[in-house]
């Protein structure tokens, strides 16, 4: 059993497939990564950067994987302010889609699109996550 929360297990059990997508679904244009700024600039595949956690919260998240969630929700919480301005101006005040994608779609991005989803924001998470597309 993996000390890691799986998130997307958790919301695809509640909230069905339907929540997932790929990169070719032309509904959601308006693509988000909320990986942190050093990943996104190393590997470029989404228009947005809106990080949840910096690159020492991640180093740590990954020494410590039964820590991942908590880490994870506490920078959501902590930059949750900044992390709405920004979704609702990707989506331009609710009106336009967003896709949100992060490594490997487990964690970073479900926790994103559950506060997407509480903003009004109609949005998907990238199914796989970016390695998928990248690697």
């Amino acid at each position: 059993m993996s000390n890691i929360l799986n998130l997307d297990k958790i919301l695809l059990l509640f909230c069905g497939e339907d929540i997932f997508t790929d990169l070719n679904n032309d509904n959601y244009n308006q693509t988000v990564d909320v990986r942190s700024s050093e990943e996104f600039n190393s590997t470029t595949l989404l228009q947005h950067n809106v990080p949840v956690i910096n690159i020492a919260q991640h180093q740590l998240l990954h020494k410590h994987l039964y820590l991942a969630g908590i880490i994870v929700f506490y920078g959501l919480f902590k930059n949750r302010q900044f992390i709405k301005r920004k979704l609702l101006e990707i989506s331009n005040n609710k009106k336009l889609r967003i896709l949100i994608g992060c490594s490997q779609g487990r964690l970073r991005s479900p926790a994103v699109w559950l506060y997407a989803r509480f903003l009004g924001i109609d949005a998907k998470i990238l199914q796989y996550g970016i390695k998928h597309y990248v690697e």
